[in-house]
């Protein structure tokens, strides 16, 4: 064997001894039934969470696929870690009340966790915790906006809990900075949640009267390929009754 063909030998290996640890990271992910009993504000927040019919669907429960890749699956896992680390840096700091507390509610059926409860400056506030790469967070910190779906979270989370003000907490995945971008209510971000509120009891009622939503997407939309139950919703049925999607939240009138 030439001196080429070792190396290229050696690199294949050392290529597939990467894969099979990659692998690791989606080893306990994959296709599972599961039934969900209430909206999750983290899943509202993204693509098919603001879908009635995939709701519908979850609520009665179904074989849930999942895309995530080994890359996905590893960035998963390192925010996790992450807020961890933050936590305990809160707590190390005196200023942790509580953290990976249970936020609920009955109508809707809402269930959640909330990151973490601050006392800051004699006040409690209601925290969440982002990881973003170095070019997302520089425009969070740029611009000081948080991203929508964030800031969906936490508003339905400050609704729930009846607060005022809440804090998103943005780390750097790059270098570990920390960026705070307050959340206040105003007028506007209570119209949204409260019809937010009020399209999650909609979608319930359907489901409990057995009336299955209408798609509103082509099956090769964005939020259609990623959605969990795409194949189960393919073989639903064409649907009874028309829900539109969820309003999205506008980012520049929530600036107002």
């Amino acid at each position: 064997m030439s001196d080429g063909e070792s190396t290229s030998s050696t690199r294949q290996e050392m290529n597939e001894l990467i894969e099979k640890i990659q692998s690791g990271y989606i080893s306990k992910r994959g296709a599972k039934h599961q039934q969900k009993k209430t909206f999750a504000p983290s899943t509202i927040a993204y693509g098919h969470g603001e879908c009635a019919r995939y709701w519908y669907l979850a609520f009665e429960g179904g074989e849930f696929e999942d895309y995530a890749d080994p890359f996905a699956g590893a960035n998963m896992t390192n925010g996790t870690k992450s807020h961890e680390r933050i936590q305990q840096a809160m707590k190390d700091a005196g200023m942790l009340v509580d953290s990976e507390f249970k936020i609920t509610y009955e109508d809707p059926p809402i269930f959640g966790y909330g990151d973490v409860i601050l006392n800051w400056k004699g006040e409690e506030l209601l925290g969440e915790i982002k990881t973003a790469m170095s070019e997302g967070f520089e425009y969070r910190k740029k611009t000081r906006k948080a991203k929508a779906g964030h800031l969906i979270q936490i508003l339905i989370y400050m609704k729930i809990l009846k607060k005022a003000r809440g804090i998103l907490i943005y780390e750097n995945k790059n270098n570990h900075e920390l960026l705070a971008i307050p959340v206040e209510v105003n007028d506007y971000y209570i119209k949204w949640v409260d019809q937010a509120f009020e399209w999650m009891r909609t979608v319930r009622k359907a489901w409990e009267s057995k009336t299955l939503p209408i798609k509103n997407y082509r099956s090769n939309s964005k939020i259609c390929k990623t959605c969990p139950l795409a194949k189960v919703c393919a073989s639903a049925g064409e649907g009874d009754i028309k829900i539109k999607s969820l309003e999205p939240l506008d980012e520049k009138l929530s600036m107002v």
